[in-house]
């Protein structure tokens, strides 16, 4: 036999049944939103800047390899590259009133490098993005050849690098190679070809791919580099 509830008293009124789908309509229309915002930085993707961020990446670590075997090879670039560094973040001042690395500086450092980044494609004709990759990547092959050097573990560097790497790296490569995307199309665009995008459809592309792809990426790493990277660092120590 089915059981069977017992009517309410008189007098009580029973309360009212939660319609069926209520209260989930939010998310379908979040993710309705979500894909508005995606769809022309996928189409972008389909239409050439994967091959864009397939070059940056292959430039990127060909250029970190050069430039740990050329900072290896040679004492003086070496050395002179790693005292520019040295005054160069101590000038960025990335910590706090304690000495501590600030997420928020770090944060600020790195989205102000994107956001440089993808403001050089803007320019037609000059591929300027192309310069802060290979700078970014000289970096840190500089830096792998100090630690070389120095008889330092490789897995110090690594284990300084890869934490909040993962997060940071991905969104620098997609700023540069953003950046040369734009570039191209501005640069169809004033030899006269109507079907490279327009300065407002590369600024609005831009934006999107920065506000939903680049920032969270970035806010990660800036946690990371501030509260994990030291922690792992120091198992190598």
């Amino acid at each position: 036999p089915r059981l069977r509830l017992s009517p309410p008293p008189p007098g009580v009124r029973c309360p009212p049944r939660a319609r069926r789908g209520a209260g989930t309509g939010q998310a379908p229309g979040m993710r309705r939103f979500l894909l508005a915002q995606f769809s022309p930085v996928l189409q972008a993707w389909r239409n050439g800047y994967e091959g864009e961020v397939r070059r940056s990446v292959i430039a990127f670590f060909v250029l970190i390899l050069l430039a740990f075997g050329v900072c290896l090879a040679v004492p003086e670039v070496r050395l002179g590259l790693s005292a520019y560094l040295q005054g160069f973040y101590q000038d960025m001042d990335l910590t706090d009133e304690t000495g501590a690395l600030s997420p928020l500086a770090l944060f600020l450092n790195n989205l102000r490098a994107c956001v440089v980044t993808m403001l050089y494609g803007l320019i037609p004709y000059v591929r300027m993005p192309a310069l802060a990759l290979g700078m970014n990547a000289v970096v840190l092959g500089g830096m792998a050849a100090v630690y070389a050097a120095a008889d330092s573990t490789m897995l110090l560097f690594a284990a300084g690098l890869l934490p909040h790497g993962i997060f940071e790296l991905p969104a620098l490569i997609m700023s540069f190679s953003m950046g040369l995307y734009v570039c191209g199309h501005l640069t169809r665009r004033v030899r006269g070809d109507s079907t490279a995008l327009s300065l407002r459809r590369c600024a609005s592309l831009s934006m999107r791919l920065l506000v939903f792809l680049v920032l969270p990426l970035l806010i990660l790493a800036a946690v990371t580099e501030a509260y994990v990277t030291p922690l792992v660092m120091g198992l190598f120590l």
